[in-house]
């Protein structure tokens, strides 16, 4: 029988291609000289195209097309959110409970954890689950989580966006406390996209407006916002009618407050709220909405029960009886800029695989002039930028590497975007996965 030193090249290339794990891969590269040449051979130069990770754990390497399977540290797991090679997992668990009658009834119990799958670390997020609860969940939906990770392992800082208005906004510091604004509190009901950048969290609506929010800790750790400052305000509608859904058009400059529920977080601009007299039988008076569920401006809202209505994250547009334009807002950090991607996609109604991107637009924040400078002619300084509902990422890509500079990645349209012609182009890799509730990850690099 041969040595294993001396298995052919080939085989080891199959074997190669079912470790998609680093460290899977450097317990490979350490058994003898020809596997670790085996290795170098099969594995593309750095960097390589991160993961696309589903909700229940499928992830596909996208380099080499490969789909496998992720063990979740819990069963009944979902991922919602992910940053770089963390992701944040929602496990439901059904939990049998008294009523007041005696009656047997089923309600489900939600838990939250932080899981990185390359180091095998967790992390509980047990305050999440006194906020996303039972009730949460039977309307709601968590639209975004991102993760903060301190230097020197100091933690993590945790933000969740939602489309609830009594939590649209939850910072979690693990073991510690989390922190939300009063129900209905401007400007955080309007967000549609939230980014770490410098050491503050930013927001951005769907007006465009740009604000800064400002970070702290009280005395027991638990996060607290000081002040939200309005970064980029953007002008009134051209035809001067205030809009209730765009609340930049609101002119009033009065200074107004947005508390947390501790009343310890002031703003610097004109943060109103929405209902503030809490009267539910009044909620419908301030929302215009048509038959058809969009309003005067493009905004689609969902009918749930009675007069309850969500905020979508996106806008949707009609485009005869085969296609709507699905329009999205992405907030990320880039080459040490904050930059805001807008994009377009033309959804089929009835065209298999026929959805694509349209259009995308950067911009950059130009905090100092307070507005938004277009990014022109590529601009991204040899950078690529993934883009996807959970996760936004800017990352360099190096002529030797399989990422492309100047060029946008998707999780939901088998396209890509090029920045320096403005068009579109299909993605090489016919990976089959493509959906919004799909997500970025990113392993670490492996030296080959």
């Amino acid at each position: 029988m041969a040595p294993w030193s001396d298995l052919p090249s080939d085989l080891l290339g199959l074997v190669i291609a079912r470790l998609p794990f680093p460290a899977d891969r450097a317990r490979f590269r350490a058994v003898c000289r020809a596997w670790h040449s085996a290795l170098r051979r099969h594995v593309a130069a750095p960097p390589q195209l991160p993961w696309i990770v589903l909700p229940e754990g499928t992830f596909v390497t996208v380099s080499d097309g490969g789909v496998h399977r992720m063990a979740f540290p819990e069963s009944n797991t979902v991922c919602i959110g992910s940053t770089d090679g963390w992701l944040a997992l929602h496990r439901t668990d059904n939990n049998d409970d008294d009523s007041v009658d005696g009656a047997r009834t089923t309600k489900t119990r939600h838990t939250f954890l932080l899981h990185n799958p390359f180091t095998g670390a967790t992390v509980p997020l047990a305050e999440l689950g006194d906020i996303l609860d039972d009730d949460f969940f039977e309307e709601f939906r968590v639209c975004k989580v991102i993760i903060r990770s301190h230097p020197n392992g100091g933690g993590h800082l945790i933000a969740v966006m939602t489309n609830h208005w009594d939590c649209p906004l939850i910072l979690c510091q693990p073991g510690k406390g989390i922190w939300t604004p009063d129900s209905c509190t401007m400007p955080f009901v309007r967000v549609v996209d939230i980014a770490f950048f410098a050491d503050k969290l930013y927001l951005i609506t769907k007006a465009e407006d740009l604000f800064a929010v400002d970070l702290a800790d009280d005395k027991d750790g638990k996060p607290t916002v000081t002040s939200v400052e309005r970064i980029i305000r953007q002008p009134r509608s051209p035809d001067g009618v205030i809009d209730a859904f765009r609340w930049s058009d609101d002119e009033d400059d009065d200074d107004g407050d947005a508390q947390d529920n501790d009343g310890d977080a002031s703003t610097n601009d004109h943060d109103e709220s929405l209902n503030q007299e809490g009267d539910s039988e009044n909620d419908s008076e301030i929302e215009p909405v048509g038959d058809d569920g969009i309003d005067d401006v493009g905004h689609q809202w969902q009918y749930l029960t009675g007069e309850d209505l969500i905020w979508k994250t996106t806008k949707y547009e009609l485009e005869g009886d085969d296609y709507a334009v699905n329009g999205s807002w992405h907030l990320l950090e880039s080459s040490g800029r904050l930059l805001m991607v807008r994009r377009e996609c033309l959804i089929a109604a009835f065209v298999k695989d026929a959805d694509h991107t349209r259009s995308v637009d950067v911009s950059k924040a130009d905090m100092d002039a307070g507005t938004w400078v277009p990014v022109t002619g590529g601009g991204l300084g040899g950078q690529a930028i993934f883009l996807s509902e959970l996760f936004n990422k800017s990352m360099p890509a190096p002529a030797h590497g399989e990422v492309l500079e100047d060029t946008m990645y998707f999780v939901d349209t088998p396209d890509v975007w090029d920045l320096k012609s403005g068009t579109r182009r299909p993605f090489t890799r016919s990976i089959g996965f493509f959906d919004l509730d799909r997500t970025w990850v990113f392993p670490p690099e492996l030296i080959v």
